[in-house]
């Protein structure tokens, strides 16, 4: 199943280069421009685990499903372990996961596509960890896939799986985001550590299994944990 779609011309791309800055993520509003991101950087020391920043969006008030997944993500991103360090470790994924979700906007969109990233990109890096990653100018989760949704509207034809997980469940959004954060970190190789999958469903489906096979015990384990109370 396509989870997601890329829409990158070589010639629409964006090779600014971001350097982090101390502070907080930005918020992002719907007249903000698009084509510049501004971005924390982290000072603390290394430790097994970092602060989650506040929300980068209102949309994470205001829907709770969103706001479940978005925490959910994070609580294994803040951690050390086998995930975040495939991220690049706690302080270098939490931010740009959260960069990330700060671009997200809910739309309407056809087919099975759960969440997808288009537009030009901007290039950042952490001053602090030394990581890069890239910002891309629309984030879009669909309102009508298996983000939210076991089935296609007014039909009875179930969306596929998510990795081995249902659709439109705590552990198949998780996946979901992961998959995506994939798409936007860059590898000690300087290669993003999960290849472009545009409209190609068998690699978007390999890349799944990927970062299923490398998060997936994080990912089961969400049934023995409690996410952030969620706002009412």
């Amino acid at each position: 199943m396509r989870l997601r779609e890329f829409l990158i011309g070589t010639a629409l791309m964006s090779f600014a280069l971001v350097i982090t800055q101390a502070g907080p993520p930005p918020l992002f509003h719907d007249e903000v421009s698009n084509d510049f991101v501004g971005e924390k950087k982290e000072t603390t020391e290394p430790s097994s685990s970092v602060s989650i920043p506040p929300d980068p969006s209102p949309l994470i008030a205001k829907d709770k499903i969103l706001r479940a997944a978005y925490y959910d993500t994070m609580s294994i991103l803040s951690t050390t372990n086998l995930c975040s360090d495939f991220f690049g470790g706690p302080a270098a994924s939490v931010e740009a996961f959260n960069q990330l979700i700060g671009r997200m906007r809910k739309e309407y969109l056809s087919g099975s596509i759960a969440l997808r990233m288009t537009g030009q990109t901007t290039n950042m890096l952490n001053a602090a960890t030394r990581k890069e990653y890239r910002l891309f100018e629309k984030v879009q989760v669909n309102a009508k896939g298996p983000f939210y949704r076991n089935s296609f509207p007014f039909s009875d034809t179930s969306f596929s799986h998510i990795g081995t997980f249902e659709p439109n469940t705590r552990q198949a959004r998780v996946l979901i985001f992961l998959h995506e954060l994939g798409h936007v970190v860059k590898g000690e190789d300087g290669e993003w550590l999960l290849p472009n999958d545009g409209n190609n469903d068998k690699v978007s489906n390999e890349n799944t299994r990927r970062i299923q096979g490398i998060c997936g015990d994080q990912i089961k384990g969400l049934d023995k944990s409690e996410t952030k109370t969620l706002a009412p």
